[in-house]
């Protein structure tokens, strides 16, 4: 009984060491698009406070994942938003599903109709669970640099 239990925890050490490493080989870097006065891309600034409107426009947002190696992965998500769905249940929506290699992105866009909340991404990397991102839709504004 000893020897089975033993050998059931050194499974689960090793199993959890491999996990880990897994995902210690990717970075997750989580936020918003910053523009310049003429709507130009100039920055990435990491943060989980996602305004809905941006001065004007709506709000590029998202994910950036980065392989510590070159190999080939598929990166996929799946967007758990603060709308019941029929069953009562949080509404998920599926992402696309892509190939990438070395570093790849998903990004979305606020709208002016989206619900001010709580909002979770999970991204599945080889369709394997490795990261969830909480955070929030807020009426804000952001403040352009």
């Amino acid at each position: 009984m000893r020897v089975t239990n033993l050998m059931t925890l050194c499974f689960a050490l090793f199993f959890g060491a491999a996990e880990a490493a897994t995902t210690s080989n990717f970075s997750f870097d989580f936020g918003v698009i910053r523009h310049n006065d003429v709507g130009e891309p100039i920055a990435f600034e990491k943060t989980t406070q996602i305004p809905i409107v941006n001065g004007v426009e709506t709000t590029l947002y998202g994910l950036v994942v980065t392989s510590a190696d070159d190999e080939q992965f598929n990166l996929n998500s799946v967007h758990i938003v603060p709308i019941q769905s029929e069953r009562g249940s949080l509404k998920k929506v599926m992402g696309k599903a892509m190939i990438i290699k070395k570093r790849g992105a998903i990004f979305m866009r606020t709208d002016f109709d989206d619900l001010p909340g709580d909002y979770q991404m999970e991204i599945y990397i080889d369709n394997e669970l490795h990261h969830t991102i909480s955070y929030q839709l807020a009426d804000i504004t952001l403040a352009k640099r």
